[in-house]
């Protein structure tokens, strides 16, 4: 593990940086070459077949480094009337990568980024969102049928693909089921209770259960095992004072091993990871020395050593170990910085 950190952000307010920040052990924040500073870097994907290869989605388009993200250079990836909010190298073809776009959509890229194309992607959008397009947060592959992917859309669901992700489809069943039940009722954006049901974040499938997709929304942590005609609530309530979460993934060395993050909502004073050892059965807080002032925006594990977790809150509190949780850092994005939505470490 080479301890270089990255946190993505957009511009937020008049003459913020939205831009992507690089870490290097025992130096400072540093705008990385190549991103623009009015990017809004909303997904880091590091390559998990080559340590030095890392894939931005911003909302001005792919952006690509060779060199552990210190220059990057942008894909040629539609980009008229599209935003990139999230990338996917398939685990099974490094190959096969897929990007979620705002308006929600998928572009797809069969020779490791060099060429995209727009995949068929059939999502209504179930509520309008008042500051843009819903977008497509997560892309998520089966771990044993390459036919079978997931996405999720904010205040929007989950969308599925059976033909190895041609085409692309809004499965929310599910959500609908449960969003009908009280206890699940949330709206911030329109004046319907089931929103926030629909409001998803981030999908993550595992070899441990292969069959099972979990969704993460503003309601918790949920799962599915039928590609979304049914969905489980793994009750994140009983272990956490919120459950809130932008972010959900699984460890690289135990397949039962899974990250989340919970705050309050998209905008509040706290937060806290947490880490379940059962595929969320149950959930242990794994920050609590640290002091979380603004939503956990996002979470990142190292690919190949467990002992490597990032998350970033939304104004620019970043915090990491390099020793599997046993003790964590925290540092802070530049005052210029915009708020923050992302994180990567290498």
């Amino acid at each position: 593990m080479r301890g270089i950190v990255f946190a993505g952000t957009a511009v937020t307010r008049p003459d913020s940086v939205g831009s992507l920040y690089r870490l290097e052990p025992g130096r400072e924040w540093r705008t990385v070459e190549g991103i623009p500073t009015d990017a809004g870097v909303q997904a880091i994907t590091p390559h998990p077949g080559n340590e030095s290869v890392l894939f931005a989605a911003t909302r001005k388009g792919l952006f690509k480094s060779e060199d552990a993200g210190l220059t990057w250079s942008r894909l040629d990836a539609p980009t008229e009337g599209a935003q990139y909010w999230s990338v996917l190298i398939h685990p099974a073809d490094h190959n096969l990568m897929f990007a979620g776009t705002s308006p929600v959509g998928i572009c797809r890229s069969d020779d490791g980024g060099k060429t995209w194309r727009r995949a068929r992607c059939e999502h209504p959008e179930h509520f309008k969102m008042s500051f843009g397009g819903s977008r497509a947060m997560r892309i998520a592959a089966h771990p044993t049928n390459r036919n079978i992917l997931y996405a999720v859309a904010e205040v929007n669901g989950l969308i599925v693909s059976t033909d190895g992700g041609e085409t692309w489809t809004g499965s929310n069943d599910g959500v609908a089921e449960l969003a009908r039940d009280p206890k699940r009722w949330n709206r911030e954006l329109t004046d319907d209770d089931t929103e926030g049901m629909y409001d998803a974040h981030a999908v993550c499938t595992s070899t441990a259960s292969p069959e099972a997709a979990f969704y993460a929304c503003r309601m918790g942590i949920f799962s599915t095992t039928d590609r979304g005609k049914h969905l489980r609530d793994h009750e994140v309530s009983r272990f956490a004072p919120f459950r809130y979460s932008r972010d959900v993934r699984i460890a690289c060395d135990d397949p039962r091993t899974m990250y989340t993050c919970f705050s309050i909502s998209s905008r509040s004073n706290a937060g806290a990871m947490y880490r379940s050892k059962d595929l969320g059965e149950s959930w242990t807080r794994i920050d609590a020395s640290m002091s979380v002032r603004s939503t956990i925006m996002g979470l990142a594990l190292h690919l190949s050593d467990p002992r490597g977790v990032v998350s970033v809150t939304r104004h620019g509190q970043v915090f990491y170990t390099m020793d599997g949780c046993e003790t964590w850092t925290e540092t802070q994005l530049p005052p210029i910085a915009g708020d923050a939505f992302c994180a990567a470490i290498l």
